[in-house]
């Protein structure tokens, strides 16, 4: 049986990593706090934690403190107990003397009150927040909200039950979970856990700001995927085998170059009466400017084609893409994997659908349309009118745009002619 810890902290951390397990439990002395026990399980685990033995109401008692960990959470003993917590010997002797002072006080510390630390409550209250009033002084976009809580909820809390008191969490936690991910997951969760730590309540709960110890996944490659020719036909076709609502969505990210959520989440109020245009409220859009989108005939051809979906009592929904009548449609993996089912053999290679975005872009430059007008159809916030350029030139370019997107338009039907019907150009 060993001796006890040594007193001095280096010392001691350096004499519980040459610990070994044996076959059977074992419980090792501090020698500066009376009372603190090591607790190393038998072979083959060897886990160790922190107890201490007391005397409460009179009566031997064992508290489990936390774990051992050589670091620990931190500079500074922690203000709860909980058998989770990561404690360095330090941290733990604070932890034991906290521990042993409350049970002299009649204070049973294995019955603390802990009210509203758990993750899943901090994480809930932090949607509520961020739809109510931001973190910012007004609330986040609804869409954004919406991500925020499919990432927490697919990505994070399932790795996480195990943790009871948010204030156990330290960067460590997150490095773990990070791990866990593929690497789309795992930037998606690591910018919804920065903006979550990063929270005043959750860092005042905490005492510190754990996300930036962990260190940050590593950032995506620029893409500069654009589809050929060829390419642009059998994306087309397949959208047309793939059906409603992901085929006919994909037509039209390739005929207005929008973004996804913009044309994912569109709703029949958003269209004019003639379907002329796309008129989307600065709360849908990524620089949060109003933006006007001009359907080409071609577009207005899809769209007219469309199901008006409604709910079980009857209702027509909001949405013009949806599977529920209640919410927009939200199954982009099983949608791309069934578009890329269509696609047929040999699968293009590595596409995503923002690429449909990059490639109307593109062939418009092709279609000599200037990069200002190009831009206004994306709606940048930046490019060729910026700085003082873009205070003074309000100029919205709507002609210029419903002249490109027809042009667009007509250079797509001429691509897959054999399965495009034009409708005549408005007068």
């Amino acid at each position: 049986m060993p001796g006890p810890i040594p007193a001095q902290h280096k010392k001691a951390a350096a004499f519980v990593s040459a610990l070994k397990p044996t076959a059977t439990r074992q419980e090792i002395s501090d020698a500066a706090q009376a009372g603190l026990y090591l607790v190393m399980q038998p072979q083959p685990s060897g886990a160790l934690s922190w107890a201490v033995r007391t005397k409460i109401d009179g009566k031997p008692a064992k508290v489990t403190i936390g774990r051992y960990d050589e670091i620990g959470s931190g500079d500074r003993a922690s203000n709860i107990i909980s058998p989770t917590q990561a404690l360095n010997v330090t941290q733990a002797r604070a932890a034991a003397e906290k521990v042993i002072a409350d049970a002299k006080r009649g204070n049973d510390p294995r019955t603390q009150k802990i009210d509203k630390t758990s993750v899943n409550a901090w994480f809930d209250e932090f949607i509520k927040t961020a739809r109510a009033t931001g973190f910012k002084g007004r609330a986040v976009k609804a869409s954004t909200a919406d991500e925020y809580e499919r990432i927490i909820s697919t990505n994070i809390k399932p790795h996480w039950k195990h943790v009871t008191d948010i204030r156990t969490i330290d960067y460590r936690d997150v490095e773990k979970l990070l791990a866990k991910l593929t690497p789309g997951a795992r930037r998606n969760a690591f910018a919804v856990l920065s903006a979550f730590f990063r929270w005043k309540p959750v860092a005042r709960a905490i005492g510190r700001n754990i996300i930036d110890l962990a260190e940050a996944p590593a950032k995506p490659q620029s893409r500069d995927r654009v589809l050929a020719t060829d390419e642009i036909k059998t994306v087309w076709n397949a959208s047309e085998k793939c059906g409603y609502p992901f085929g006919p969505m994909a037509q039209l990210l390739l005929l207005t170059g929008q973004r996804r959520d913009e044309i994912a989440e569109l709703k029949w109020r958003e269209l004019s009466d003639d379907l002329d245009t796309i008129t989307l409220e600065g709360s849908r859009t990524k620089n949060s400017r109003p933006h006007v989108v001009h359907l080409a005939p071609l577009a207005q051809s899809i769209i007219k084609t469309l199901p008006r979906i409604a709910d079980a009592d009857g209702n027509p929904s909001e949405y013009v893409f949806t599977t529920t009548a209640t919410t927009p449609f939200s199954g982009f993996s099983n949608g791309k994997k069934a578009l890329d089912k269509h696609c047929g053999e040999p699968a293009l290679p590595d596409w995503h659908l923002h690429d449909l975005r990059r490639t109307c872009a593109t062939e418009l430059a092709k279609l000599g349309i200037k990069q200002e007008v190009t831009e206004a159809i994306l709606n940048h916030k930046t490019g060729k009118v910026s700085g003082v350029a873009a205070i003074y030139n309000r100029y919205d370019y709507q002609d210029e745009k419903r002249d490109a997107l027809e042009k667009w338009a007509t250079r797509i039907a001429a691509i897959t002619a054999n399965n495009v019907t034009l409708l005549s150009k408005r007068a």
